[in-house]
Protein backbone atom coordinates (compact mmCIF):
# COMPACT_ATOMS: atom_id res chain seq x y z
CA UNK A 1 0.00 0.00 0.00
CA UNK A 2 1.51 3.42 -0.98
CA UNK A 3 2.02 6.11 1.64
CA UNK A 4 -0.59 8.65 0.66
CA UNK A 5 -3.19 5.20 0.35
CA UNK A 6 -2.29 3.93 3.89
CA UNK A 7 -2.27 7.47 5.98
CA UNK A 8 -5.73 7.84 4.10
CA UNK A 9 -6.46 4.42 5.41
CA UNK A 10 -5.27 5.09 9.08
CA UNK A 11 -7.19 8.19 9.03
CA UNK A 12 -11.00 6.01 8.62
CA UNK A 13 -9.58 4.01 11.50
CA UNK A 14 -9.01 6.23 13.73
CA UNK A 15 -11.92 8.35 12.63
CA UNK A 16 -14.01 5.11 13.14
CA UNK A 17 -13.03 4.83 16.81
CA UNK A 18 -13.02 8.20 17.49
CA UNK A 19 -16.12 9.02 16.38
CA UNK A 20 -17.34 6.45 18.91
CA UNK A 21 -15.51 8.19 21.37
CA UNK A 22 -17.19 11.55 20.33
CA UNK A 23 -20.65 9.87 20.45
CA UNK A 24 -19.59 9.00 24.04
CA UNK A 25 -18.57 12.28 24.93
CA UNK A 26 -21.77 13.79 23.45
CA UNK A 27 -23.82 11.47 26.18
CA UNK A 28 -21.54 12.65 28.47
CA UNK A 29 -22.07 16.17 28.05
CA UNK A 30 -25.31 15.66 27.42
CA UNK A 31 -25.53 13.85 31.46
CA UNK A 32 -23.96 17.21 32.52
CA UNK A 33 -26.63 19.15 31.25
CA UNK A 34 -29.07 17.07 32.52
CA UNK A 35 -27.61 17.33 36.32
CA UNK A 36 -26.06 20.11 36.11
CA UNK A 37 -27.09 22.40 33.28
CA UNK A 38 -24.37 25.67 33.02
CA UNK A 39 -24.21 25.68 36.57
CA UNK A 40 -21.35 26.59 39.29
CA UNK A 41 -20.65 23.47 40.10
CA UNK A 42 -19.65 22.34 36.66
CA UNK A 43 -17.92 25.32 36.61
CA UNK A 44 -15.67 24.00 38.93
CA UNK A 45 -15.07 20.59 37.44
CA UNK A 46 -13.98 22.18 34.35
CA UNK A 47 -11.79 24.07 35.87
CA UNK A 48 -10.27 21.57 38.39
CA UNK A 49 -9.78 19.02 34.75
CA UNK A 50 -7.94 22.01 33.30
CA UNK A 51 -4.49 20.65 33.83
CA UNK A 52 -4.88 16.94 33.79
CA UNK A 53 -7.59 17.62 30.21
CA UNK A 54 -4.37 19.81 28.97
CA UNK A 55 -2.12 17.53 29.61
CA UNK A 56 -4.41 14.44 28.17
CA UNK A 57 -4.71 16.87 24.62
CA UNK A 58 -1.13 18.59 24.41
CA UNK A 59 0.62 14.31 25.30
CA UNK A 60 -2.28 12.34 24.19
CA UNK A 61 -2.29 14.49 20.33
CA UNK A 62 0.17 16.19 20.97
CA UNK A 63 4.11 17.14 22.28
CA UNK A 64 5.26 13.52 23.59
CA UNK A 65 4.01 11.48 20.57
CA UNK A 66 5.26 13.92 18.23
CA UNK A 67 8.41 14.01 19.73
CA UNK A 68 8.68 10.46 20.15
CA UNK A 69 7.46 9.05 16.66
CA UNK A 70 10.26 10.25 14.88
CA UNK A 71 13.15 9.41 16.87
CA UNK A 72 11.45 6.17 17.85
CA UNK A 73 10.99 5.22 13.99
CA UNK A 74 14.40 6.40 13.61
CA UNK A 75 16.30 3.97 16.39
CA UNK A 76 13.50 1.07 15.19
CA UNK A 77 15.28 1.43 11.39
CA UNK A 78 18.77 1.81 12.49
CA UNK A 79 18.69 -0.22 15.85
CA UNK A 80 16.12 -2.92 15.53
CA UNK A 81 12.96 -3.40 18.13
CA UNK A 82 15.07 -4.59 21.16
CA UNK A 83 16.59 -0.98 21.31
CA UNK A 84 13.87 0.74 20.38
CA UNK A 85 12.01 -1.21 23.65
CA UNK A 86 14.96 -0.24 25.82
CA UNK A 87 14.69 3.36 24.07
CA UNK A 88 10.95 3.06 24.81
CA UNK A 89 11.51 1.95 28.46
CA UNK A 90 14.16 4.92 29.70
CA UNK A 91 11.35 7.63 28.01
CA UNK A 92 8.46 5.76 29.93
CA UNK A 93 10.46 6.07 33.44
CA UNK A 94 11.78 9.81 32.92
CA UNK A 95 7.94 10.61 32.00
CA UNK A 96 6.35 8.32 35.27
CA UNK A 97 8.87 9.95 37.55
CA UNK A 98 9.07 14.06 36.74
CA UNK A 99 4.99 13.92 36.26
CA UNK A 100 4.61 12.55 39.70
CA UNK A 101 6.19 15.19 41.08
CA UNK A 102 4.98 17.41 39.52
CA UNK A 103 1.41 16.25 40.77
CA UNK A 104 3.07 16.15 44.42
CA UNK A 105 4.24 19.29 44.09
CA UNK A 106 0.68 20.25 42.96
CA UNK A 107 -1.07 18.72 45.83
CA UNK A 108 0.42 20.24 48.37
CA UNK A 109 0.03 23.73 46.89
CA UNK A 110 -3.41 22.66 46.21
CA UNK A 111 -3.18 21.65 50.53
CA UNK A 112 -1.69 25.14 51.04
CA UNK A 113 -4.35 27.15 49.38
CA UNK A 114 -7.19 25.30 50.16
CA UNK A 115 -6.45 26.06 54.12
CA UNK A 116 -6.56 29.84 52.95
CA UNK A 117 -9.62 29.73 50.82
CA UNK A 118 -11.69 26.34 49.96
CA UNK A 119 -13.46 26.13 46.92
CA UNK A 120 -15.04 23.40 44.90
CA UNK A 121 -12.40 24.07 41.93
CA UNK A 122 -9.58 23.22 45.01
CA UNK A 123 -11.35 20.05 46.21
CA UNK A 124 -12.10 18.37 42.68
CA UNK A 125 -8.66 18.88 41.23
CA UNK A 126 -6.82 17.05 44.14
CA UNK A 127 -9.01 14.36 43.75
CA UNK A 128 -8.12 14.72 39.50
CA UNK A 129 -4.36 15.35 39.50
CA UNK A 130 -3.27 11.86 39.55
CA UNK A 131 -5.01 11.25 36.32
CA UNK A 132 -2.09 13.37 34.19
CA UNK A 133 0.63 10.94 34.66
CA UNK A 134 -1.60 7.96 34.01
CA UNK A 135 -2.75 9.49 30.77
CA UNK A 136 0.72 10.99 29.74
CA UNK A 137 2.15 6.91 29.97
CA UNK A 138 -0.89 6.14 27.73
CA UNK A 139 0.10 8.30 25.32
CA UNK A 140 3.92 7.64 25.03
CA UNK A 141 2.32 3.64 24.53
CA UNK A 142 0.28 4.97 21.74
CA UNK A 143 3.04 6.74 19.91
CA UNK A 144 4.95 3.46 19.70
CA UNK A 145 2.07 1.65 18.59
CA UNK A 146 1.70 3.86 15.99
CA UNK A 147 5.33 3.65 14.81
CA UNK A 148 4.07 0.17 14.59
CA UNK A 149 1.32 1.04 12.47
CA UNK A 150 -1.13 0.09 14.80
CA UNK A 151 -3.73 2.96 15.27
CA UNK A 152 -6.68 1.56 16.95
CA UNK A 153 -5.99 1.08 20.34
CA UNK A 154 -4.53 4.31 21.09
CA UNK A 155 -7.80 5.59 19.16
CA UNK A 156 -9.94 3.57 21.06
CA UNK A 157 -8.69 4.62 24.85
CA UNK A 158 -10.74 8.17 25.07
CA UNK A 159 -13.61 6.18 24.81
CA UNK A 160 -12.85 4.42 28.34
CA UNK A 161 -12.77 7.57 29.79
CA UNK A 162 -16.25 8.58 28.25
CA UNK A 163 -17.78 5.04 29.34
CA UNK A 164 -16.59 5.97 33.18
CA UNK A 165 -17.81 9.01 33.53
CA UNK A 166 -21.50 8.29 31.86
CA UNK A 167 -21.37 5.25 34.28
CA UNK A 168 -20.43 6.97 37.62
CA UNK A 169 -22.89 9.97 36.97
CA UNK A 170 -25.86 7.44 36.08
CA UNK A 171 -25.10 5.42 39.47
CA UNK A 172 -24.71 8.20 41.84
CA UNK A 173 -27.19 10.54 40.11
CA UNK A 174 -29.59 7.41 40.24
CA UNK A 175 -29.16 6.92 43.70
CA UNK A 176 -30.12 10.50 44.50
CA UNK A 177 -26.89 11.68 44.68
CA UNK A 178 -26.46 15.72 43.29
CA UNK A 179 -23.96 18.83 42.83
CA UNK A 180 -20.75 18.09 44.72
CA UNK A 181 -21.69 14.16 46.29
CA UNK A 182 -22.63 13.64 42.35
CA UNK A 183 -19.45 15.55 40.78
CA UNK A 184 -17.28 13.81 43.78
CA UNK A 185 -18.26 10.40 42.30
CA UNK A 186 -17.59 11.84 38.78
CA UNK A 187 -14.02 12.67 39.71
CA UNK A 188 -13.33 8.74 40.74
CA UNK A 189 -14.78 7.86 37.63
CA UNK A 190 -12.11 9.47 35.96
CA UNK A 191 -9.70 8.14 37.86
CA UNK A 192 -10.73 4.77 37.26
CA UNK A 193 -10.62 5.24 33.58
CA UNK A 194 -6.39 6.30 33.71
CA UNK A 195 -6.28 3.07 35.41
CA UNK A 196 -7.94 1.24 32.87
CA UNK A 197 -6.54 2.87 29.60
CA UNK A 198 -3.52 2.43 30.55
CA UNK A 199 -4.08 -1.30 31.25
CA UNK A 200 -5.16 -1.77 27.67
CA UNK A 201 -2.33 0.12 26.15
CA UNK A 202 0.40 -1.43 28.00
CA UNK A 203 -1.47 -4.70 26.87
CA UNK A 204 -1.32 -3.83 22.77
CA UNK A 205 2.03 -2.80 23.49
CA UNK A 206 3.49 -6.47 24.74
CA UNK A 207 1.54 -7.64 21.73
CA UNK A 208 3.44 -5.49 19.35
CA UNK A 209 6.83 -6.06 20.69
CA UNK A 210 7.09 -2.05 21.57
CA UNK A 211 6.22 -2.42 25.22
CA UNK A 212 8.72 -0.55 27.85
CA UNK A 213 11.61 -2.32 28.71
CA UNK A 214 13.75 -0.08 31.92
CA UNK A 215 17.29 -1.27 32.02
CA UNK A 216 18.42 2.42 32.68
CA UNK A 217 17.61 5.88 33.76
CA UNK A 218 20.33 7.21 31.71
CA UNK A 219 19.92 9.90 28.78
CA UNK A 220 21.06 8.30 25.44
CA UNK A 221 20.99 10.32 22.44
CA UNK A 222 17.59 9.38 21.17
CA UNK A 223 16.21 9.54 24.82
CA UNK A 224 17.65 13.67 25.50
CA UNK A 225 16.58 14.14 21.51
CA UNK A 226 12.72 13.32 23.08
CA UNK A 227 13.11 15.23 26.29
CA UNK A 228 14.43 18.02 24.41
CA UNK A 229 11.79 18.21 21.95
CA UNK A 230 8.99 17.83 23.90
CA UNK A 231 9.65 21.00 25.84
CA UNK A 232 8.96 23.59 23.05
CA UNK A 233 6.66 20.68 21.06
CA UNK A 234 4.03 21.44 24.11
CA UNK A 235 3.81 24.91 23.41
CA UNK A 236 4.18 24.61 19.45
CA UNK A 237 1.62 21.84 18.95
CA UNK A 238 -1.21 23.28 21.84
CA UNK A 239 -2.20 26.59 21.11
CA UNK A 240 -5.63 25.92 20.74
CA UNK A 241 -5.19 23.87 23.92
CA UNK A 242 -3.93 26.85 25.64
CA UNK A 243 -5.71 29.55 24.63
CA UNK A 244 -8.85 27.09 25.63
CA UNK A 245 -7.19 27.54 29.12
CA UNK A 246 -6.91 30.98 28.92
CA UNK A 247 -10.79 31.45 27.67
CA UNK A 248 -11.82 29.07 30.85
CA UNK A 249 -9.74 30.87 33.21
CA UNK A 250 -11.65 34.44 32.30
CA UNK A 251 -14.39 33.06 31.71
CA UNK A 252 -14.53 31.77 35.31
CA UNK A 253 -13.10 35.72 36.63
CA UNK A 254 -15.99 37.75 34.61
CA UNK A 255 -19.49 35.82 33.71
CA UNK A 256 -21.10 35.43 35.60
CA UNK A 257 -25.42 35.20 36.11
CA UNK A 258 -27.28 35.78 39.66
CA UNK A 259 -23.66 35.31 41.66
CA UNK A 260 -22.99 31.54 39.64
CA UNK A 261 -19.45 31.59 37.59
CA UNK A 262 -21.22 29.97 34.67
CA UNK A 263 -18.86 30.75 32.52
CA UNK A 264 -16.81 27.49 31.73
CA UNK A 265 -19.47 25.73 31.73
CA UNK A 266 -21.10 27.62 28.77
CA UNK A 267 -17.41 27.21 26.76
CA UNK A 268 -17.22 23.52 28.29
CA UNK A 269 -20.33 22.43 26.11
CA UNK A 270 -19.76 24.65 23.00
CA UNK A 271 -16.03 23.52 22.48
CA UNK A 272 -16.99 19.79 22.89
CA UNK A 273 -19.18 20.57 19.95
CA UNK A 274 -16.75 22.25 17.86
CA UNK A 275 -14.28 19.52 18.80
CA UNK A 276 -16.14 16.83 17.72
CA UNK A 277 -15.47 17.35 13.97
CA UNK A 278 -11.76 18.39 15.28
CA UNK A 279 -11.26 15.00 16.98
CA UNK A 280 -12.82 12.70 14.47
CA UNK A 281 -11.18 13.92 11.61
CA UNK A 282 -8.75 16.89 12.23
CA UNK A 283 -6.54 15.22 14.57
CA UNK A 284 -7.20 11.75 13.15
CA UNK A 285 -5.91 12.91 9.69
CA UNK A 286 -2.74 14.21 11.63
CA UNK A 287 -1.66 11.67 13.43
CA UNK A 288 -2.04 9.40 10.61
CA UNK A 289 -0.12 11.65 8.40
CA UNK A 290 2.70 12.34 10.67
CA UNK A 291 4.42 9.05 10.68
CA UNK A 292 4.57 9.22 6.62
CA UNK A 293 5.76 12.86 6.54
CA UNK A 294 8.29 11.79 9.67
CA UNK A 295 9.35 8.91 7.04
CA UNK A 296 10.15 11.15 3.91
CA UNK A 297 11.81 14.05 5.87
CA UNK A 298 14.38 10.74 7.52
CA UNK A 299 14.72 9.63 4.17
CA UNK A 300 15.07 13.07 2.52
CA UNK A 301 12.12 12.69 -0.41
CA UNK A 302 11.49 15.69 -0.60
CA UNK A 303 8.99 15.23 -3.43
CA UNK A 304 7.04 12.64 -1.87
CA UNK A 305 6.90 14.97 1.34
CA UNK A 306 5.71 17.62 -0.64
CA UNK A 307 2.90 15.47 -2.01
CA UNK A 308 1.67 13.96 1.46
CA UNK A 309 1.60 17.57 2.80
CA UNK A 310 -0.69 18.65 0.26
CA UNK A 311 -2.96 15.98 -0.07
CA UNK A 312 -3.75 16.40 4.28
CA UNK A 313 -4.24 19.94 3.38
CA UNK A 314 -6.61 19.62 1.03
CA UNK A 315 -8.22 16.68 3.18
CA UNK A 316 -8.21 18.96 6.17
CA UNK A 317 -10.57 21.73 4.26
CA UNK A 318 -12.96 19.37 2.22
CA UNK A 319 -13.91 18.63 5.99
CA UNK A 320 -13.29 21.79 7.62
CA UNK A 321 -14.96 23.85 5.60
CA UNK A 322 -18.55 22.64 5.87
CA UNK A 323 -18.33 21.90 9.45
CA UNK A 324 -17.39 25.57 10.26
CA UNK A 325 -20.59 26.38 8.16
CA UNK A 326 -22.86 24.10 9.59
CA UNK A 327 -21.84 24.94 13.54
CA UNK A 328 -22.65 28.58 11.95
CA UNK A 329 -25.95 27.80 10.90
CA UNK A 330 -27.27 24.77 12.76
CA UNK A 331 -25.90 25.85 16.30
CA UNK A 332 -29.10 27.05 18.19
CA UNK A 333 -31.07 23.58 17.08
CA UNK A 334 -27.87 21.50 17.59
CA UNK A 335 -27.30 22.84 21.17
CA UNK A 336 -31.06 22.51 21.86
CA UNK A 337 -31.53 18.89 20.88
CA UNK A 338 -28.39 17.77 22.14
CA UNK A 339 -28.52 19.77 25.63
CA UNK A 340 -31.80 21.43 26.83
CA UNK A 341 -33.16 19.09 29.43
CA UNK A 342 -33.29 18.67 32.60
CA UNK A 343 -31.24 21.32 34.68
CA UNK A 344 -30.59 22.94 30.83
CA UNK A 345 -32.89 25.14 30.36
CA UNK A 346 -33.74 27.60 27.06
CA UNK A 347 -31.55 30.54 28.03
CA UNK A 348 -28.46 28.53 28.32
CA UNK A 349 -29.03 27.15 24.94
CA UNK A 350 -28.70 30.80 23.78
CA UNK A 351 -25.65 31.72 25.33
CA UNK A 352 -23.70 27.82 24.41
CA UNK A 353 -24.91 28.71 20.35
CA UNK A 354 -23.80 32.20 20.57
CA UNK A 355 -20.36 31.11 21.90
CA UNK A 356 -20.49 27.80 19.10
CA UNK A 357 -20.89 30.36 16.26
CA UNK A 358 -17.55 32.12 17.06
CA UNK A 359 -15.96 28.87 17.39
CA UNK A 360 -16.86 27.52 14.38
CA UNK A 361 -15.89 30.33 12.45
CA UNK A 362 -12.13 29.02 12.73
CA UNK A 363 -12.45 25.46 12.45
CA UNK A 364 -10.02 25.42 9.11
CA UNK A 365 -7.38 26.95 11.09
CA UNK A 366 -7.81 24.29 14.03
CA UNK A 367 -7.59 21.34 11.68
CA UNK A 368 -4.53 22.95 9.69
CA UNK A 369 -2.76 23.67 12.43
CA UNK A 370 -2.45 20.06 13.58
CA UNK A 371 -1.48 19.41 9.91
CA UNK A 372 1.53 22.31 9.76
CA UNK A 373 3.18 21.83 13.53
CA UNK A 374 3.06 18.19 12.54
CA UNK A 375 5.40 19.21 9.56
CA UNK A 376 7.53 21.09 11.28
CA UNK A 377 8.00 18.17 13.97
CA UNK A 378 8.55 15.80 11.15
CA UNK A 379 11.73 17.50 10.27
CA UNK A 380 12.41 17.43 13.60
CA UNK A 381 12.17 21.20 13.70
CA UNK A 382 10.03 22.42 17.40
CA UNK A 383 11.43 25.75 17.94
CA UNK A 384 9.41 27.66 15.05
CA UNK A 385 5.99 26.76 16.11
CA UNK A 386 7.03 27.11 19.80
CA UNK A 387 7.97 30.91 18.86
CA UNK A 388 4.86 31.13 16.95
CA UNK A 389 2.34 29.71 19.85
CA UNK A 390 4.20 31.68 22.31
CA UNK A 391 3.25 34.79 20.40
CA UNK A 392 -0.69 33.64 19.84
CA UNK A 393 -0.86 33.17 23.39
CA UNK A 394 0.12 36.76 24.17
CA UNK A 395 -2.72 37.99 21.28
CA UNK A 396 -5.25 35.70 22.68
CA UNK A 397 -4.84 37.22 26.11
CA UNK A 398 -5.04 40.69 24.62
CA UNK A 399 -8.18 39.77 22.61
CA UNK A 400 -9.53 38.00 25.78
CA UNK A 401 -9.46 40.96 28.24
CA UNK A 402 -10.93 43.11 25.62
CA UNK A 403 -13.46 41.60 23.63
CA UNK A 404 -15.03 39.81 27.31
CA UNK A 405 -16.01 42.82 28.05
CA UNK A 406 -18.26 43.87 25.05
CA UNK A 407 -19.04 40.14 23.88
CA UNK A 408 -18.77 37.81 27.69
CA UNK A 409 -18.10 34.22 26.55
CA UNK A 410 -18.83 34.43 23.12
CA UNK A 411 -15.68 37.64 22.66
CA UNK A 412 -13.04 34.82 24.58
CA UNK A 413 -14.17 31.90 21.58
CA UNK A 414 -13.94 34.98 18.75
CA UNK A 415 -10.30 35.51 20.12
CA UNK A 416 -9.41 32.19 19.63
CA UNK A 417 -11.01 31.70 16.30
CA UNK A 418 -8.72 35.35 15.21
CA UNK A 419 -6.22 33.73 16.41
CA UNK A 420 -6.05 30.15 15.17
CA UNK A 421 -6.33 31.90 11.39
CA UNK A 422 -3.26 34.22 12.52
CA UNK A 423 -1.13 31.07 13.73
CA UNK A 424 -2.05 29.34 10.25
CA UNK A 425 -0.41 32.45 8.44
CA UNK A 426 2.63 32.43 10.21
CA UNK A 427 3.19 28.66 9.97
CA UNK A 428 2.85 28.36 6.63
CA UNK A 429 4.95 31.59 5.64
CA UNK A 430 7.74 29.92 7.50
CA UNK A 431 7.39 26.45 6.54
CA UNK A 432 8.21 27.50 3.19
CA UNK A 433 11.29 29.39 4.24
CA UNK A 434 12.23 25.95 6.12
CA UNK A 435 11.32 23.80 2.92
CA UNK A 436 12.49 25.95 -0.21
CA UNK A 437 11.11 23.13 -2.47
CA UNK A 438 7.53 23.01 -1.01
CA UNK A 439 5.04 24.27 -3.86
CA UNK A 440 1.60 25.48 -2.94
CA UNK A 441 0.62 26.49 -6.51
CA UNK A 442 -0.73 23.32 -6.80
CA UNK A 443 -3.38 24.44 -4.52
CA UNK A 444 -4.84 27.39 -5.29
CA UNK A 445 -7.16 25.66 -7.55
CA UNK A 446 -8.99 23.24 -5.01
CA UNK A 447 -8.89 25.33 -2.90
CA UNK A 448 -10.95 28.07 -4.71
CA UNK A 449 -13.49 24.63 -5.47
CA UNK A 450 -13.64 23.99 -1.83
CA UNK A 451 -14.49 27.01 -0.76
CA UNK A 452 -17.15 27.27 -4.06
CA UNK A 453 -18.58 24.20 -2.85
CA UNK A 454 -18.98 25.00 0.80
CA UNK A 455 -20.69 28.39 -0.04
CA UNK A 456 -23.19 26.50 -2.47
CA UNK A 457 -23.81 24.14 0.72
CA UNK A 458 -24.45 27.14 3.20
CA UNK A 459 -26.87 29.14 1.14
CA UNK A 460 -28.96 26.52 0.74
CA UNK A 461 -28.90 25.12 4.32
CA UNK A 462 -29.54 28.79 4.97
CA UNK A 463 -33.00 29.21 2.70
CA UNK A 464 -34.12 25.70 3.98
CA UNK A 465 -33.76 27.31 7.37
CA UNK A 466 -35.53 29.99 6.93
CA UNK A 467 -38.32 27.80 5.38
CA UNK A 468 -38.24 25.61 8.37
CA UNK A 469 -38.42 28.23 11.03
CA UNK A 470 -41.05 30.57 9.19
CA UNK A 471 -42.90 28.24 6.15
CA UNK A 472 -45.27 26.63 8.43
CA UNK A 473 -48.36 27.53 11.08
CA UNK A 474 -46.47 25.25 13.37
CA UNK A 475 -42.25 25.07 13.05
CA UNK A 476 -41.12 21.10 12.82
CA UNK A 477 -39.66 19.77 16.31
CA UNK A 478 -36.14 21.06 17.01
CA UNK A 479 -34.71 17.28 16.33
CA UNK A 480 -36.57 17.27 13.06
CA UNK A 481 -35.06 20.22 11.68
CA UNK A 482 -31.96 19.41 12.55
CA UNK A 483 -31.73 16.13 11.24
CA UNK A 484 -33.05 17.44 7.53
CA UNK A 485 -30.56 20.34 7.74
CA UNK A 486 -27.84 18.26 8.62
CA UNK A 487 -28.69 15.50 5.64
CA UNK A 488 -29.64 18.02 3.29
CA UNK A 489 -26.26 19.68 3.98
CA UNK A 490 -24.21 16.51 3.43
CA UNK A 491 -26.23 15.71 0.70
CA UNK A 492 -25.84 18.98 -1.28
CA UNK A 493 -22.35 19.22 -0.54
CA UNK A 494 -21.14 15.69 -1.68
CA UNK A 495 -23.44 16.18 -4.69
CA UNK A 496 -21.11 19.71 -5.55
CA UNK A 497 -18.12 17.63 -4.63
CA UNK A 498 -19.21 15.13 -7.35
CA UNK A 499 -19.92 17.90 -9.91
CA UNK A 500 -16.78 19.75 -9.24
CA UNK A 501 -14.98 16.51 -9.86
CA UNK A 502 -13.40 16.99 -6.45
CA UNK A 503 -10.77 14.10 -5.67
CA UNK A 504 -11.17 14.46 -1.79
CA UNK A 505 -14.02 13.02 -1.62
CA UNK A 506 -12.60 9.96 -3.83
CA UNK A 507 -9.64 9.74 -1.41
CA UNK A 508 -12.04 9.25 1.93
CA UNK A 509 -14.37 6.96 0.55
CA UNK A 510 -12.05 4.48 -1.39
CA UNK A 511 -10.88 1.08 0.19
Amino acid sequence: MSAPARFVSSTRLISALTLTSRVLGLAREAVFGYFFGASGVLSAFRIAFMLPNLARRLFGEGALSAALIPVLTRVVERDGTPAARRFVGTVFAWVALVLAGIVAVLEIGILLWRSMADDAALRYAAVLLPYMPLICCVALLGGALQVRGRFGTPAACPILLNVSIIVSALVAGGAGWRDERLMAAICAGVLAAGVLQLATVWTAAKRAGVAPLVRTLRLSGPVRDVLTMMGPMVLGLSAVQINSLLDYLIAYGFVQVRGERIGPAVLGFAQYLYQLPLGVFGIALATAVFPDLSRHAARREEHALNETLQRAVRLSLFIALPASAGLILVAQPLVATLYQRGAFDAAQTARVAGVLRWYGVGMAAYFLQHILVRAFYAVEDSTTPARVAARMVLVNVTLNLLLVQVMEERGLALSTSACAFLQILLLARTLRRRLPKLDVRPLRRPIVLLVSATVVMGGAVYALRAWLEHGFREPPPTGLQLAILVAAGMGIYGVVASVLRLPELHWLLKR
